[in-house]
């Protein structure tokens, strides 16, 4: 996952942040070792260094005296990271080569803020959903990726893989087949997740029987972020979050997943899990407000005010588009000029 982007001179240029900033790190003092040793030699040697949980990446732009900066997880592939650092780099050459850098402001260099959005969706993090079948893993998958979010859905032979829009985020969904009969593939299918769901029904065979799975991921998945989702929690022989984290040593969050009500529920542990900034989190608001709008355009429906239907698909379709969910925004707008031609 790339969590943060940084272009620095003297001063910094340019920054992004997808997650919570790392805590003590220098990026002056950083810099200056950069310059002070040379790290860096030759104009296109990119450099990398594994920072506690996070790899920083950075080359050089000597002409203007520039460094760029990226910030990932330890799961990114460093291969991945290297070409999307160039390409960064030539698009700032591209549009800024001919202009005095020093005398230009932030807010003049916004304008690198959809190609900062698509490299965060080429190293978007991957969450996998796992656990034994019939513990909800493909409800909650549902849930997660339902016909209200934004999202790319692409079937395999041995589970579902989703691409989705949260937010100002992109992720990568895996919901892995959890029969027993494609064990053999689990330990393939979960490399390189930057975070790994256990789905557990909550009962204690299943907790049990669920440490195969907790032990998998510190096989194949060491750097991964790791928690328990407790699901059927409203089932009267559910174990209590307490009792599940003391068997697994993991954190645990509760859940009914056949609530559609929890899909925001389950973006917040994403959020939680992946320490994502606050920027980041917050603009989960608006989910929640088109929610709510959704429910009150099915009562609207139902009671035949179709008036009040259109101004409710008006106000979701005006969410979507600010969300960045064009496809969605597109889909509710068609409906409301549709119910007024008939108004």
């Amino acid at each position: 996952m790339l969590r943060e982007v940084h272009i620095i001179r003297e001063e910094i240029v340019y920054e992004r942040h997808f997650g919570k900033p790392l805590r003590d790190f220098n990026i002056k003092s950083f810099i200056s070792d950069i310059r002070n040793y040379h790290i860096l030699k030759s104009k296109d040697e990119i450099g990398s260094f594994d920072y506690f949980n996070y790899r920083i990446s950075f080359i050089e732009e000597k002409t203007l005296s520039l460094i760029f900066i990226f910030v990932n997880e330890l799961t990114d592939v460093l291969k991945d990271i290297k070409i999307e650092l160039f390409k960064f780099r030539k698009v700032f050459m591209n549009l800024y080569s001919d202009l005095v850098v020093a005398e230009l402001d932030k807010s003049d260099f916004e304008i690198l803020n959809p190609t900062v959005d698509a490299i965060q969706r080429s190293l978007k993090p991957k969450i996998s959903l796992v656990g034994f079948s019939g513990v909800g893993k493909t409800t909650i998958a549902n849930l997660i990726a339902n016909e209200k979010t934004s999202r790319e859905y692409k079937p395999f032979l041995y589970g579902d893989i989703t691409t989705l829009k949260i937010g100002k985020l992109y992720f990568s969904l895996w919901d892995f087949a959890g029969k027993d009969r494609f064990s053999f593939l689990w330990n393939k299918l979960i490399k390189g997740s930057d975070v790994v769901l256990l789905i557990s029904d909550s009962t204690l065979e299943n907790v049990e029987k669920s440490k195969f799975f907790i032990e998998l991921i510190k096989e194949e998945a060491p750097y991964a972020r790791s928690a328990i989702i407790a699901n059927k929690q409203d089932l009267p022989d559910a174990l209590d979050l307490e009792t599940i984290e003391r068997i697994s040593g993991l954190k645990t969050y509760s859940m009914i997943a056949i609530e559609q009500k929890n899909q925001i529920k389950v973006f917040k542990i994403f959020a939680d899990i992946l320490d994502l900034s606050i920027e980041t989190f917050t603009s989960l608001e608006p989910l929640h407000e088109r929610e709510k709008l959704i429910e009150d355009a099915v009562l609207a429906l139902k009671n035949e005010d179709f008036k009040q239907t259109t101004i409710i698909f008006d106000k979701i379709a005006k969410i979507c588009f600010e969300i960045g969910d064009e496809h969605l925004g597109k889909e509710f707008y068609t409906k409301a000029e549709k119910i007024k031609q008939f108004l």
